[in-house]
């Protein structure tokens, strides 16, 4: 499973009215966003304008990118633990997938 299927399965909080973003697209924005040093929902949205045609080659984002208002507010209402754990299930796929046992983050295998 891509980290994409992974994402949809987590399940999205807000009401019917509030979806003129995907859930999905939001939480991609905001991984890719922090792993590119981003510290903030201001750095995060700015990320997102900045680097929207990068971001469409991979999800939709129909609506553009969301205010840093609106990204903060549906990040918060995510069950964190879900996140978390939908997250180590992308990676330990892949760790699966790669055939090792462990995933060194640290950057000691390298040495």
């Amino acid at each position: 499973m891509s980290l994409f299927e992974h994402l949809k399965l987590i399940e999205d909080p807000r009401s019917h009215i509030n979806l003129n973003h995907d859930l999905v697209d939001i939480i991609f924005l905001v991984l890719a966003a922090i792993a590119s040093g981003c510290d903030g929902w201001q750095a995060i949205e700015e990320f997102g304008q900045e680097n929207l045609s990068w971001l469409r080659k991979h999800r939709d984002f129909d609506n553009g990118i969301p205010t840093r208002h609106s990204i903060a507010r549906i990040i918060k209402v995510i069950d964190t633990e879900i996140l978390v754990m939908t997250l180590f299930s992308w990676a330990n796929r892949l760790r699966e997938a790669s055939t090792k046992p462990l995933i060194a983050i640290d950057g000691k295998t390298l040495r």
